[in-house]
């Protein structure tokens, strides 16, 4: 008895519907929103950058990879949190970007404030801290 003629696809390739995929996407999201909650809260930001940076990262890629929508995010928290979530999610992704870090203002009117690089800031916003990923 002769086996079958294996599928014109790869073996592992499993395809999914594109509701499927954004499902998964959010999810993987909420994943990285928790985990980096969950390390601010427990490590100041120095140290939870440093763990999200032992974590494997793929190879950067040739196509771009989207961001999700910014609520899933949000769980993360403030800008902090949610910058750092949206970076290891495009981390993961091979995907080369920046964190910033930066302050706005004087001692009445201090404010501080974390993005990657591209995201609409306000102008007023020095960036401090450029941190590739």
């Amino acid at each position: 008895m002769t086996n079958p003629a294996p599928p014109a696809s790869h073996p592992r390739e499993i395809r999914l519907s594109l509701s499927a995929r954004r499902t998964l996407v959010t999810a993987e999201a909420l994943a990285w929103s928790a985990l980096v909650r969950l390390l601010l809260a427990t490590r100041a930001s120095e140290g939870a950058l440093r763990a999200l940076d032992s974590l494997p990262r793929r190879a950067p890629r040739a196509d771009p990879v989207p961001l999700p929508a910014e609520g899933p995010f949000r769980l993360a928290g403030a800008c902090l949190g949610r910058s750092l979530a949206r970076s290891q999610y495009l981390r993961t992704r091979g995907r080369p970007h920046v964190l910033v870090f930066g302050v706005r203002g004087g001692a009445a009117a201090f404010g501080a404030h974390a993005w990657l690089e591209g995201d609409p800031v306000d102008p007023a916003f020095l960036p401090l801290r450029r941190v590739p990923r």
